[in-house]
């Protein structure tokens, strides 16, 4: 099949101009994405992952789902169920306590008092519970993201060892509106889209990691369309509608200059002991970004940006797709005196600037959106990423590793990563519309 048949053409219909971000290293396919691969699609050699350490295997098909994927009243294997068991050990008692009564809010009625009891568990209700009477059925996409985060995070015990004994390593968690291009030739790319009508996670083996990529990019009316959207958000956010509770929503803007520099051997020896064995092993040229206040020209970071794992998601219906990315940030201890700047062929140290100028959206203390000019090189670009809290996420997953939250119908792991699925779709939609 030619593969032109499945593209669509980038450009934009109302003839807008965009332009795209500076080349970055091409990104290694997720290791926790299936292996399988389409019959349209050629037969592509992935390097290995990047840390050969053994928590960070893809888990099977047939492999046990997470603990973290079971309801209440649910069997669990035997050997999860022995665990648990020995856990509850220290704490059964020869009386059990009785059960409080779930919490119960108001809602309209037509009986005598005019309210009713109504769970706040957000369980569904009347035609929404399907037959077998569970409390909650699952978004496939959003399970296939959370399976991501919980392989390449939460069970990578040894990265997660090596950043707590890092000073000044933290894990990034993000996702960026764009859209998965093919390349048709040097100047021309089209919009990837698949075979499906909706949503879905794409298999990493289905994409030519040498001419598939993704571009992080909107236009300057979109970027325009954005900034008023959220900045009323934030308004709405200070002065909320009679009977919802207020969701404060924080604003910040900032502008700042990037400078790349060059990660040589000496540079990695500088990082701390337990990160630069996983430096090592990238296949992709590490870089230091040193950021700058635009106006003061003080520098503010300097960060080596470790990529782990990318999973992409395709969403025909929308004007975006989206990339979950997830990534080392290292503080880089050195002098920034004798770095090699990076500077492209054909052209001069001053083009290289990344000149961004910034809004950032923050709220429960667990997500944040950064809208961002970009001018570099006579080009402008304009991005849009959301962040989550990678502390907040992990500690979720924590407490349902130590059961802390047994038997709740949505645990916080799952509710996070599904607050930044429908964070993205919002957006998308939102501009698409």
């Amino acid at each position: 099949m030619n593969i032109a048949s499945l593209l669509v053409d980038a450009e934009p219909k109302d003839g807008l101009q965009r332009s795209y971000t500076v080349s970055d290293p091409k990104p290694e396919p997720s290791p926790a994405m299936s292996t399988s691969k389409l019959p349209t699609s050629p037969t592509v050699a992935h390097p290995p992952p990047l840390s050969q350490l053994p928590a960070r295997r893809r888990r099977n098909r047939n492999d046990p789902k997470p603990i973290w994927a079971y309801r209440e009243g649910e069997e669990l294997p035997p050997e999860l169920a022995a665990e648990e068991r020995k856990r509850l050990q220290p704490t059964l008692t020869p009386q059990p306590q009785a059960q409080p009564p779930p919490p119960i809010i108001a809602s309209h009625s037509s009986n005598g008092n005019g309210v009713r009891p109504t769970p706040v568990s957000g369980e569904l209700q009347g035609y929404e519970r399907p037959i077998c009477n569970d409390a909650r059925v699952y978004d496939e996409v959003t399970r296939r993201v959370c399976d991501f985060f919980w392989t390449n995070i939460v069970m990578h015990t040894e990265l997660r060892q090596a950043v707590a004994a890092s000073p000044g390593v933290a894990i990034e968690i993000e996702g960026r509106w764009g859209q998965l291009t093919n390349k048709l030739s040097d100047k021309h790319r089209q919009r990837l889209i698949s075979l499906h009508d909706s949503e879905g996670v794409v298999r990493a083996s289905a994409l030519d990691q040498t001419q598939t990529r993704f571009e992080s990019t909107m236009s300057l009316e979109q970027h325009k369309k954005m900034n008023q959207y959220l900045n009323r958000l934030v308004q709405q956010s200070r002065a909320p509608a009679s009977g919802r509770p207020p969701i404060e929503i924080n604003y910040k803007h900032t502008k700042e200059v990037d400078m790349f520099y060059d990660l040589d051997p000496a540079g990695i020896m500088l990082l701390p002991e337990p990160i630069q064995p996983i430096v090592q092993q990238s296949n992709t040229r590490q870089r230091i970004r040193v950021t700058r206040d635009m106006q003061s020209g003080e520098v503010l970071r300097k960060i080596v940006k470790h990529r782990i794992a990318n999973l992409e998601i395709l969403s025909p219906q929308t004007e975006w797709d989206y990339r979950i990315g997830i990534n080392l940030e290292i503080e880089f201890p050195g002098p920034i005196e004798g770095l090699q700047l990076l500077v492209e062929t054909g052209k001069m140290p001053h083009d290289m600037e990344r000149r961004k100028d910034r809004v950032s959206y923050s709220w429960m203390n667990a997500y944040q959106i950064d809208l961002t000019q970009v001018v570099q090189g006579g080009t402008k670009n304009h991005e849009l990423e959301l962040e989550v809290d990678a502390d907040v996420l992990l500690g979720a997953a924590d407490k349902m590793q130590r059961g802390e939250q047994q038997g709740a119908i949505v645990n916080d792991f799952e509710a996070i990563v599904a607050g930044m699925m429908n964070n993205l779709r919002v957006l998308s939609r939102e501009i698409t519309g």
